[in-house]
């Protein structure tokens, strides 16, 4: 099972930083306007990096339902318990390793295009109508 896990666990992690990399670089439209109304390159990065934390927050719970519907009937199958033998020091790795891996990569990602031509502050804003 450890093995198992041990193979699952870096190819999420690549399929996580693939997906939020190419979707941060795709907002470097939406951070364009941002540089000429004031805002520094601190507080764009900000942005998607607390939406990475908030999205985090919806996204191990939910992964948690999701795992313990999987994991519950198992344990019973197994064990003959309903509560899953899992060990909390695993799941806080987990945990922790989720949040730093989605903010790093989000604001990693913010960064570059923040470089980008396409970010690139062209004159005076305007509203987009």
């Amino acid at each position: 099972m450890l093995l198992l896990l041990t193979m699952i666990n870096p190819f999420t992690a690549l399929s996580v930083v693939n997906t939020l990399s190419m979707a941060t670089a795709g907002r470097r439209w939406e951070f364009a306007p941002l540089r000429p109304a004031g805002a520094q390159s601190a507080q764009v990065l900000r942005m998607p990096a607390w939406e990475a934390v908030l999205t985090c927050a919806v996204a191990l719970p939910a992964a948690a339902v999701v795992c313990g519907s999987v994991l519950v009937p198992l344990s019973i199958a197994l064990t003959g318990s309903a509560v899953p033998a899992l060990a909390g020091g695993p799941l806080a790795v987990l945990t922790g390793g989720a949040l730093v891996l989605t903010a790093g990569t989000v604001t990693l990602a913010g960064l570059l295009a923040l470089r980008s031509a396409a970010a690139a502050p062209r004159g005076p804003a305007r509203a987009v109508p």
